[in-house]
């Protein structure tokens, strides 16, 4: 077959991603003819995010689980790629939903951004070539710049700057790694066996350098120590419902090809992982013990949830991953759950300061129940989906602990677990503030609304179904391996 024919071919498997190009081009011409600058972008938005996920439902069938080699190797199409794209989707959803219901008028230029970000996660879910990964990566990292300075306050910019200082640091730590490996192997395909020949050439130390300064990167992408810096500004500072997306959408495409990278088994990054896990769970842990403000408190947590979500992808005599994908999308309805909490008690109570929530669930009990059900998912707890994806990766981890020699990794559990003990004080002190104390003076203006707190409703009734009924997930993650 021709090169050409290749490319012709190749291009009628990737379905969703010719979707994407043309909404974007549809919504750069929505933006530019309009004189109402969000209206038009949105609804286009809205048509090509929904027939996103449709042409991934469609072409689901065609997805094989060892999957297929596109465009000479620079894509793979596989069922882990399809499971990432869906979740990317669903918080595209989840983010028009969240600022429609609050009446955001977010300019037009955030909804052509947001598509770039679902366009360059599209592509980085499905590669294992290292040229491919950089420049997905970028797309993702310069439209998110973007949109963290997208708001018309100074400390929007100031984030915004921050965000791209750190992130294009991390990335000339990434490319540098990646130009080392390619001399080392003379290969940017880090799945093929020709490049774990020649790395296996090579002194294991330099190896994980090099590998940690490619990871650096997506570290960075995830939010995980020490690529964390520019979290709780652009936390604080960028619009809910867009943090609430970059939350988590960035950061699945991050971990996909982290556990690429593992799979590819061309050397053992447990120690390299361990190392960025216990670095993530102290710096997001007890930081988030002195944080008054609840969306930094949520940025702080994600670092910490980044740590217990790279403990599923460390392998003992095998290179499963199961529990980063069950902890990933299970993570989906937490983590924006998380973020729709916060919006409603900053636009009907005007501040996210911890200490004036207090009261409010003991006045609102449906509130202070949602506020619980979903707090305690993010510990961990029981009757919460959040325990069982916590469950998942510590036996994961214990199973690569009991297959590996030295006592690194049990060292690792008993780190992890003490870490998630840890979170109970900051997770359930707002829940705390809210329930048992009494009404704060500064919440008497609380405008509360019935409808919003029913929508609400929905994430903690799907935490509680998915611990009470998690063979769909279990079922969904089962069928990429």
């Amino acid at each position: 077959m021709s090169v050409l024919q290749e490319i012709f071919q190749s291009s009628t498997r990737i379905l969703p991603e010719w979707v994407l190009f043309f909404g974007i081009l549809a919504a750069c011409l929505a933006l530019a003819f309009t004189k109402e600058g969000y209206k038009l972008p949105a609804y286009v938005f809205a048509f090509t995010v929904i027939l996103y996920v449709y042409s991934l439902i469609i072409s689901a069938s065609q997805v094989t689980v060892q999957g297929e080699s596109l465009y000479q190797g620079l894509l793979h199409l596989d069922k882990r790629a399809l499971l990432i794209k869906q979740l990317g989707g669903i918080a595209a959803i989840v983010f028009l939903v969240h600022a429609r219901l609050f009446s955001y008028k977010l300019p037009g230029e955030v909804y052509v951004l947001t598509l770039f970000v679902l366009f360059g996660i599209s592509f980085l879910s499905m590669t294992t070539h290292f040229l491919t990964a950089y420049v997905s990566l970028e797309l993702i990292s310069l439209a998110s710049y973007a949109l963290v300075a997208s708001g018309k306050m100074k400390e929007n910019f100031e984030a915004g700057i921050k965000y791209l200082i750190f992130g294009a640091t991390a990335s000339a730590i990434m490319l540098f790694g990646i130009s080392l490996f390619y001399g080392l192997s003379h290969s940017l395909d880090f799945s093929s066996a020709a490049f774990a020949e020649s790395l296996a050439r090579n002194p294991t130390g330099p190896v994980q350098v090099i590998s940690f300064m490619v990871l650096g990167g997506f570290l960075f992408k995830i939010a995980a120590a020490p690529f964390h810096h520019w979290v709780p500004d652009v936390y604080e500072s960028t619009s809910t419902p867009v943090i609430s997306f970059l939350s988590f959408a960035p950061k699945a495409a991050g971990f996909i090809f982290i556990s690429r990278m593992v799979a590819a088994d061309y050397t053992n990054l447990n120690y390299t992982l361990a190392l960025v896990i216990v670095l993530s769970l102290v710096v997001g842990n007890f930081a988030a013990l002195w944080q008054n403000n609840f969306k930094r408190l949520l940025g702080y947590s994600g670092i910490a949830q980044s740590g217990f979500i790279l403990t599923g992808l460390i392998t003992g005599n095998n290179t499963d991953v199961y529990g980063t994908f069950f902890y990933l999308v299970i993570y989906l309805p937490i983590t924006m759950g998380s973020f729709f909490l916060a919006d409603f008690i900053r636009t009907k109570g005007g501040t996210l300061d911890i200490p004036s929530m207090a009261g409010l669930g003991k006045k609102y009990p449906l509130l202070g129940v949602n506020s619980l059900v979903i707090l305690i998912s993010l510990v961990g707890l029981p009757p919460t989906a959040g325990f069982l994806a916590k469950l998942v990766v510590f036996s994961s981890l214990a199973d690569a602990a009991a297959t590996s020699s030295g006592y690194l990794l049990y060292g690792l559990l008993v780190f992890g677990l003490f870490n998630a003990a840890i979170s109970l004080y900051y997770y359930l002190r707002p829940a705390y503030m809210m329930i048992i104390r009494d009404p704060a003076a500064k919440n008497t203006g609380f405008s509360y609304d019935l409808f919003i707190t029913l929508i609400l409703s929905w994430f903690s009734f799907t935490l509680i179904y998915l611990f009470v009924k998690p063979d769909f997930i279990s079922e969904w993650v089962s069928g990429v391996f």
